[in-house]
């Protein structure tokens, strides 16, 4: 059973998943030929499952005095009961606490093995623990004390690193994906912390037994159940409530998806209601036959589609949920403002004043609107073919005519009185060039479209263009002014100009040649603090890449991982440094947080034999990285050196860092934050060797 616990997991979700050449067969397919997908999954227990941790793309579950994971698999039985369980989110540990006849007890164990128990804690030492969660980095491991503290540590030797004091026990407790909030809850009452500043920032004392709370995954809504059927939702800019949900049975345990726009909640035993929490009307039960249904969660499986996993009698139940409408509004939003991002940059040649001339806040808002209808057009793939529709009443004060959908909220076409004689049937009018909208509720609208009337050969336009941009779903004061943004785009010319000379002297140098490109990009990101103050997020981004054939003479060789081994790595790095000793060394202010992300890549070819490691960097013993979006860690040491492209990936990431530390001065005074992002390609070649590195400087100064 060695490596069952944490592979064996990640297997059975990937089983899950259905091939993506069968998705892409679907379209074409013969309707009796198309693949049978199972909707529903069911994992037989020994015992009944009453309690679900979910950690990436699969489950731990509790049950009596057992851990199992997803498939059932028992992995550890310790005491009279399991108590908590604390399931780190690079699914390497778990800390479980469990009740004995002596009192309650905590182990650390390995997800690699299943017998091996990482360390024992000592009560002497941490105290009578109640509750255990990890941080969402995976690098800190917070500690519930019966003393009503919470004792931040280090996740690999549990060493204390700081204190929180609490005003009440913290039996449950939850931290946000942006690591800004913890809640704590003694069965009663709920405390929220702003996690960085140990202060709380808002308390509730609720009249029922709180049986669940989460944050949603952005960590903009924190939503409370309560035994009484009520969930309460809260934003947490404010904590202000900002919907609630009753009559929900028992109020037994509850999950967010990912997006944040669907909620489960367990009922009852045999019952798991759906709310869509932007429009109600789509909302939906799911029936549990054999009932004991006592928790749930959402996962992705190995391809990013939603499961809802739910225990039942001596089972735990996987369902697909083919029926979630994806987030609309906020896929929207994510592509307008990437495209907008790009079109606020200086074009090449491009003079001050001409960009002064075509970036005004006329122009922006307009442009939005068109990224925003292009986007959710395409999103709509034609609503209209699949409507019905029908001619309503005329309006002849405003002169528009009614035209109604079976699956859209009506539009009012401009029609003048005496063309209304032309209009007998819908079915003999033809909708040309037409562009959606989302609405508030997530549901798409026609806000444009040329009528064409078979009738009088005439066309008659429908033009919402100008309807509200989709910045309603964070307020307007979320929107970057134009001051800043041409401030931005001041300085990241000068980044340009400083890239240009970089890259001319290493070309003197003979270190890279015309085969090489450096970039630099830079954005404002608005945002929201701890404690929902509006601040500026700003972002500096380097990255290089060679032409595959030039690749291997001046990127990094096969198994080659020193920054002075690439003369593209090293002439980035280059312009890194002296872009923080010029003009980004104004946003070096002591204290302030900086997040640094490094992105170490490698191709896909075999490593047939293990690769030697100086230990330049140092050992890494099960570090924290994500790698294709899931969080895992990776360890690479001296001794035993590198056997996976995923190490030497890494270990190219932390060469950055160790480049960073040692020739940018200033660096240290700051809150550094340091993540690894490894990607290895699929493809096989040099071209696949490179690095890249992000500078987030966290509320930074650009007033």
């Amino acid at each position: 059973m060695k490596h069952f616990a944490k592979y064996g997991a990640l297997i059975l979700a990937a089983a899950l998943s259905v091939p993506v050449a069968t998705v892409a067969k679907k379209k074409t397919q013969k309707k009796e030929d198309a693949p049978i997908v199972k909707t529903d999954y069911k994992f037989p227990y020994a015992t009944t499952p009453q309690k679900l941790y979910d950690c990436g793309t699969t489950v731990y579950s509790t049950s009596g005095n057992q851990v199992s994971n997803m498939s059932g698999i028992v992995l550890a039985k310790e005491g009279l009961k399991v108590h908590e369980l604390g399931v780190s989110p690079a699914n390497n540990r778990y800390l479980l606490i469990y009740d004995t006849k002596k009192g309650t007890q905590s182990i650390l164990y390995s997800t690699e093995d299943v017998a091996k128990i990482v360390m024992k804690l000592k009560p002497k030492k941490y105290g009578q623990l109640v509750s255990a969660i990890y941080s969402p980095d995976a690098r800190r491991v917070l500690l519930g004390g019966k003393n009503r503290t919470v004792v931040t540590t280090d996740a690999r030797k549990l060493t204390p690193i700081d204190t929180l004091k609490l005003s009440i026990e913290p039996k449950v407790m939850e931290m946000s994906n942006n690591g800004y909030y913890l809640a704590v809850t003694d069965g009663k009452n709920v405390t929220v912390y702003n996690f960085e500043e140990k202060k709380p920032r808002q308390s509730w004392n609720f009249e029922a037994n709180v049986t669940d709370m989460k944050f949603n995954n952005d960590g903009t809504e924190f939503a409370v159940l309560t035994d009484d059927g009520l969930a309460s939702i809260y934003d947490t800019r404010s904590f202000i409530i900002k919907k609630d949900y009753d009559d929900l049975g028992a109020g037994i345990g509850m999950g967010y998806n990912f997006d944040g726009k669907w909620m489960a909640v367990a009922t009852s035993a045999d019952n798991i209601r759906v709310i869509n929490l932007l429009d109600s009307k789509q909302n939906f039960e799911i029936p549990v036959e054999s009932g004991q249904v006592s928790d749930l969660v959402f996962i992705p499986d190995a391809e990013g589609r939603t499961l809802l996993c739910y225990t039942t009698d001596h089972a735990l139940k996987a369902r697909r949920m083919w029926n979630l409408s994806p987030y609309y509004g906020k896929l929207v939003k994510e592509q307008a403002d990437a495209m907008m991002n790009e079109w606020l940059k200086m074009m090449p040649g491009e003079t001050i004043d001409e960009y002064r001339k075509r970036v005004n806040d006329d122009s922006r808002k307009r442009q939005r609107a068109l990224f925003e209808a292009e986007i959710a057009s395409g999103l709509a793939n034609d609503l209209l073919a699949m409507s019905t529709v029908s001619l309503g009443k005329y309006d002849r004060a405003n002169k528009v005519l009614e035209v109604n959908f079976s699956n859209m909220p009506s539009i009012f076409l401009p029609v003048e009185e005496s063309d209304l004689g032309a209009f007998h049937k819908a079915d003999e009018l033809e909708f040309r060039n037409s562009k959606y909208g989302v609405m508030g509720d997530d549901n798409f609208e026609l806000i444009y479209a040329e009528v064409f009337n078979k009738n009088d050969g005439k066309t008659y336009i429908y033009d919402n263009l100008e309807r509200a941009s989709l910045n309603y779903m964070e307020g307007d004061d979320n929107v970057v002014s134009l001051e800043v943004i041409q401030q931005q785009q001041m300085e990241e010319l000068k980044l340009q100009e400083l890239r240009r000379k970089v890259m001319e002297e290493a070309k003197s140098r003979q270190v890279i040649s015309d085969h090489t490109n450096i970039t630099v990009n830079s954005e404002v990101i608005p945002d929201y603090d701890a404690n929902g103050k509006r601040i500026l997020n700003y972002k500096v981004s380097f990255s290089y890449e060679v032409e595959p054939e030039f690749s291997a003479t001046e990127d990094f060789a096969p198994g080659k991982y020193h920054v002075g081994e690439s003369g593209a790595a090293s002439s980035m790095l280059n312009i890194v440094k002296q872009a923080f000793e010029g003009e980004l060394s104004r946003h070096l202010t002591e204290g302030k947080k900086l997040l640094v992300n490094i992105k170490g890549a490698a191709d896909g070819t075999p490593i047939r034999s293990t690769l030697a490691y100086d230990g330049a960097y140092g050992d890494f013993e099960e570090e924290p990285v994500r790698q294709n979006g899931q969080l895992t860690t990776i360890t690479v040491t001296k001794k035993d050196g590198m056997a996976t492209n995923e190490q030497l990936a890494f270990i190219r990431g932390a060469g950055v860092q160790n480049y960073l530390n040692e020739n940018i001065k200033n660096l240290s005074k700051m809150n550094t934050d340091y993540t690894y992002n490894v990607d290895v390609a699929e493809g096989k070649g040099s071209e696949f060797r490179r690095i890249t590195v992000e500078f987030t400087f966290v509320d930074a100064n650009l007033q």
